[in-house]
């Protein structure tokens, strides 16, 4: 068994506007970054074998705070990109329903296979990040603890299809910025053990989830 901890990049100025970043690469902000701090503050004693993460500037900020104390360097991977929502990208949730009307309800309705207009459906991505964990993965042995670090959407597709959940059920559950959680991976049969943590943010500035928002992405 390997335990794999995967955490959502800290917060972005798009975050706090609320508009689809996707493959889009906005860095992370001074918020984010003390978010990211205390990610890596609450893993320092916590063995790691090897941290991976996206490759956009967000992800890589994060996945250096929790690498730095283990003095592991960060191994980028591109498979583990946010999902790309093509044109969507730098629109908020109701600028993309005035633009587009209906389109990004039927995308959250389908069953995983509609794309964003111009982009990757989540099937795609579930497809895109399944194999690149997996193939990660393969490079580690029974024992070890394996940290990475993605996105919103790419975490709920990678945790569906570790999982073998349905994709019609995607947004059932949260990513909060800089939330991680912990799966043991056996391979076929992988079990979820911790879902979108913040544990590490108690105490500090906007640790309570606000819950009248739509998911930024």
């Amino acid at each position: 068994m390997i335990t794999l901890y995967l955490a959502r990049h800290g917060e972005t100025d798009g975050n706090v506007q609320q508009w689809y970043q996707g493959s889009t690469d906005v860095p992370i902000n001074a918020h984010g970054l003390e978010q990211a701090k205390c990610l890596g503050d609450f893993f320092s004693h916590t063995h790691l074998d090897a941290v991976y993460s996206s490759t956009l500037q967000r992800a890589m900020a994060t996945a250096e705070c929790v690498a730095a104390p283990h003095g592991l360097s960060v191994i980028p991977d591109e498979s583990l990109k946010e999902a790309d929502f093509g044109e969507w990208e730098g629109h908020t949730y109701e600028e993309i329903t005035t633009k587009w009307p209906g389109e990004l309800e039927a995308v959250y309705a389908s069953d995983g296979s509609l794309p964003a207009r111009g982009g990757e459906s989540f099937c795609q991505v579930r497809d895109r990040i399944l194999k690149g964990t997996r193939d990660i993965l393969s490079k580690h042995k029974d024992g070890d603890s394996v940290f990475i670090v993605s996105h919103g959407a790419a975490l709920r597709c990678l945790l569906f299809g570790l999982l073998g959940l349905d994709m019609r059920r995607i947004w059932c559950f949260q990513q909060f910025n800089t939330a991680f959680n912990v799966v043991e991976y056996y391979g076929d049969r992988n079990v979820l053990t911790l879902l979108n943590s913040t544990r590490h943010l108690e105490g500090t500035a906007g640790y309570l989830p606000q819950w009248d928002k739509m998911p930024s992405l």
